[in-house]
């Protein structure tokens, strides 16, 4: 039988990644042929494009280093394996020694993966039709990125309420859903969902379901409560007015400033990410033990 082929994606800014692979890519060489090794952090697109083929990607990091490995290698067939070395580990469920004990159910695909949807974020300037609507061949937008877990809109200093339009689908009905005002929105993917959307007062979604979440940051209306619909849905945010230093923020890096009158348009991107699961954990296990979810009241003596 020959052995997988793998990509290894060190995260090299964490000096515990590095002194790791001292020991473990050796023992990864000794049972895989490693077809190649990059920095995560420092993947460029033409760095990926001169990626050969693999079997698997090992991410070597811990969940914002996996997400930006997911952005990344977005296209590319290969399942990911995150190995935590970060603090929660939600996304990146494997530890060293899990992989060494686990390697053979890894190696022949065995082990239980998902698919995870993700976004695709366009930015659209001032003066672009609202929501599109008979915008004929589509205008190219001022910004456009993936996501994995969410797209956040926040208010930036100096810190005044913001007044966003709310659309899912309008061109079914051409209206908006909503107008509201506070310090922003969070939209996420299941992924996300555990995320800020969760301190956002927004609901658990299960990762094999295929929505997007809208949760509001601090609504001036006490009826705005978190949404859950599906994700083939066409979902417009409208900036009426903006501060100085509102921002769109997607999976937590800064992906630019937004001002008033621009519009930000999030759509399922057509690929989808697959990530590679510790058997010895599930999903629901997994909240259990690190997001302490429905974990009764310490008793005190």
């Amino acid at each position: 039988m020959s052995k997988p082929r793998v990509l290894l994606l060190p995260n090299l800014s964490k000096s515990r990644v590095a002194e790791a692979l001292a020991s473990f890519r050796p023992w990864l060489e000794a049972r895989s042929e490693v077809v190649a090794e990059s920095a995560v952090r420092e993947l460029t697109p033409e760095g990926v494009a001169g990626l050969p083929p693999a079997d698997l990607a090992i991410v070597l990091g811990g969940d914002g280093t996996l997400l930006w490995a997911a952005r990344s290698l977005l296209g590319r067939p290969e399942p990911m394996l995150g190995i935590n070395f970060g603090k929660l580990g939600f996304l990146a469920e494997f530890q060293i020694d899990d992989v060494e004990r686990h390697w053979d159910a890894v190696s022949c695909g065995q082990c239980r993966h998902t698919e995870r949807v993700m976004m695709d974020v366009r930015v659209y300037d001032a003066g672009y039709p609202r929501w599109g609507h008979g915008a004929g061949a589509e205008a190219p937008p001022v910004h456009r990125a993936v996501a994995m877990n969410d797209a956040v809109i926040n208010a930036g200093p100096p810190f005044r309420m913001l007044e966003l339009e709310l659309a899912i689908n309008p061109l079914d009905g051409g209206a908006s859903a909503t107008g509201f005002r506070g310090d922003g929105v969070v939209v996420c993917t299941p992924s996300g969902s555990t995320a800020y959307n969760l301190s956002a007062g927004g609901p658990i979604i299960s990762p094999g379901v295929e929505a997007f979440c809208v949760a509001p940051l601090n609504p001036q209306s006490l009826s705005f409560r978190p949404i859950v619909f599906g994700a083939d849905s066409d979902t417009w945010l409208a900036v009426n007015e903006a501060n100085e230093g509102s921002a769109l923020v997607l999976d937590g890096q800064f992906a630019g400033n937004l001002r008033a009158g621009q519009q930000v348009r999030i759509d399922r991107h057509p690929d989808a990410v697959r990530l590679i699961h510790n058997p010895e954990l599930s999903y629901w296990s997994m909240l259990g033990k690190k997001m302490h979810w429905a974990a009764a009241p310490r008793r005190h003596a």
